[in-house]
């Protein structure tokens, strides 16, 4: 993506325009739970419970394999988001839907931004920060960021 600067007034952001609706979040939602959050699921149990891991059960005698497990898995998931956010401002569901990631200028995101969006999404109970008036989840308030519609779409 490239480092778009928006036409917003720095004293009056009007992101409720170009902001993506509550049902075009939720299709991002979906698409990256069942494109993305599912194959990383599968991925790390077979990671954890497959053959190679077998071998190397003395390593991890003193480890939970269901904490490593849940480990890897949230670590596959933050390196997903923070990949593609940050090269695309886009993630398989944004694509999907045509929207994309801007910091509170109508910028591409910080590097920090994105890695801050990744965590804040492992706040429990984080997906239901939607369910306010404005749809904006914990990911995008903590981070100052916001998802838009693509402006050539």
């Amino acid at each position: 993506m490239e480092d778009q600067v928006l036409d917003v007034n720095e004293e009056e952001r009007d992101y409720e325009k170009l902001a993506a609706s509550k049902g075009l979040r939720f299709g991002n939602l979906l698409a990256d739970a069942f494109l993305v959050g599912i194959p990383i699921s599968f991925l790390a149990n077979y990671l954890v419970y497959g053959d190679w891991i077998v071998e190397s059960r003395e390593m991890l005698r003193h480890m939970d394999l269901y904490v490593f497990s849940t480990l890897l898995n949230y670590g596959i998931f933050i390196i997903y988001f923070v990949v593609m956010e940050h090269t695309t401002g886009k993630t398989v569901g944004k694509m999907m839907t045509g929207t994309h990631v801007v910091n509170h200028k109508g910028q591409k995101p910080t590097l920090g931004q994105i890695v801050g969006r990744a965590f804040a999404r492992l706040i429990p109970f984080e997906a239901f920060s939607f369910l306010g008036e404005k749809g904006i989840g914990w990911h995008d308030s903590l981070t100052k960021t916001y998802v838009i519609k693509d402006q050539n779409k």
